[in-house]
């Protein structure tokens, strides 16, 4: 027995229109859903590839600069040693001009006794 079509109900062909439409549209958006997945991949793989070169520019810049710091560290050790060996000269120098001091004044000293007894002779 044929069934009875109710008068708000839609005709097959009306359903299967629907089902085509709804299966267009869900192809249409796995469609776009590829082309998002393949665009999130691609800028991934630009960022992953940015990011290890940025890396490595930063480790070789690091490890200048460990370098120049190791480098700055036995200057400055260095300059400690010079301006130890400084110090002990100008204090040597001051002994010696002391020193020298006390035998200019012993030798004008004598100068004068060497004039004295050069007057008495004239």
């Amino acid at each position: 027995m044929p069934s009875k079509k109710r008068p708000n109900e839609p005709s097959l062909q009306v359903i299967l229109d629907e089902m085509r439409s709804q299966g267009v549209l869900l192809e249409d958006m796995r469609s776009q859903n590829r082309a998002t997945i393949e665009a999130v991949v691609a800028a991934r793989l630009v960022l992953e590839e940015r990011i290890e070169r940025l890396e490595q520019a930063t480790q070789s810049r690091d490890a200048l600069l460990e370098l120049a710091v190791r480098d700055l560290k036995v200057s400055v050790q260095q300059n400690g040693v010079d301006i130890r060996d400084l110090r002990a000269g100008v204090q040597q120098n001051g002994i010696d001009t002391h020193e020298l001091a006390g035998k200019v004044e012993a030798l004008a000293r004598l100068e004068e006794r060497v004039s004295a007894l050069e007057r008495r002779l004239a």
